[in-house]
C-alpha cells in the first residue's frame, strides 16, 4: 500500500514538474500598411501595467516562475529569418519566456516592450518606445491568449516621459498608436497569427520538459 501511495505522489510531483509553457513571440510590422482609420492618439495612461510580470533572464528580484529563454531555445528561427529577408514585412521583437501553467484567476499578464533598435531587457532612458502592451497565456479545460499591445508611429522617448509626467496631463503628452486587442482559443505547438492592418504577431506555445 505504502508503495503505492508512493507511486502516486512521484506521479503527482512529476505532473507539477512538467506544468511549464515555452512562450514564443515574433511581433512584425507591415511595410506596406495602410493606417488609415486605425490610428488614435492617447496619453501616459496605457498600457496597464497592473498584475504584470516582467521579463527577465535573471531571477534575481523577479519571478522565477517567469523568465526570458536564450535564442537558442527558439523554435521559429526560419519563420524570423524569413520574415528579415521578406520586402512586405519588418520584424520588430523576437523573443522567447518560460512560464507555468496557470488557470484563468491564477494568471499573470506578461508585459512586452520594445524601445526602436534596442532588445527588450537592454532599453535606456533615451530609448524610443515603439511597441508595448501585455500578453497572457492561460490554462483551463482549454489554452487561450490574451493579447493588448500597442505599436506607436509617433514614438515617446522615455526620458521625456520621466521628466514631465509629474507636470504635464496626460493629454498634453501624447503619441499616434494602433491597438491589436483580441483573445483567442489556441492549441499547443500551434502557430497562431494575431493579424492587424499596420503589424501582427505569430506566437507559439509548447510544453517545456522538467529537463529545460
Amino acid at each position: 500500500m505504502k508503495k503505492i501511495l508512493l507511486i502516486l505522489a512521484l506521479s503527482f510531483l512529476n505532473i507539477n514538474v512538467q506544468a511549464a509553457y515555452q512562450v514564443e513571440i515574433i511581433i512584425f510590422e507591415h511595410l506596406f500598411h495602410d493606417a488609415e482609420g486605425e490610428v488614435s492618439h492617447v496619453g501616459l495612461k496605457i498600457p496597464d501595467l497592473s498584475n504584470t510580470v516582467q521579463l527577465s533572464s535573471d531571477t534575481i528580484g523577479h519571478d522565477a516562475a517567469f523568465r526570458l529563454l536564450p535564442s537558442s531555445m527558439y523554435k521559429l528561427g526560419g519563420v524570423y529569418s524569413e520574415l528579415r529577408s521578406s520586402r512586405e514585412y519588418k520584424p520588430i521583437l523576437h523573443l522567447a519566456w518560460q512560464q507555468p501553467q496557470l488557470t484563468q484567476s491564477r494568471s499573470k499578464y506578461v508585459h512586452i516592450r520594445k524601445a526602436d533598435g534596442i532588445a527588450q531587457q537592454d532599453e535606456s532612458d533615451d530609448a524610443l518606445v515603439k511597441l508595448d502592451g501585455v500578453i497572457r497565456i492561460r490554462s483551463s479545460q482549454f489554452l487561450h491568449a490574451d493579447v493588448d499591445l500597442f505599436y506607436f508611429i509617433n514614438e515617446l522617448s522615455e526620458s521625456f516621459i520621466s521628466a514631465n509626467a509629474g507636470t504635464l496631463d496626460s493629454s498634453q503628452i501624447q503619441a499616434e498608436f494602433v491597438e491589436l486587442n483580441e483573445t483567442r482559443r489556441m492549441k499547443l505547438n500551434e502557430l497562431h497569427y494575431f493579424d492587424h492592418p499596420v503589424f501582427g504577431m505569430l506566437v507559439r506555445v509548447s510544453r517545456l520538459s522538467p529537463e529545460q
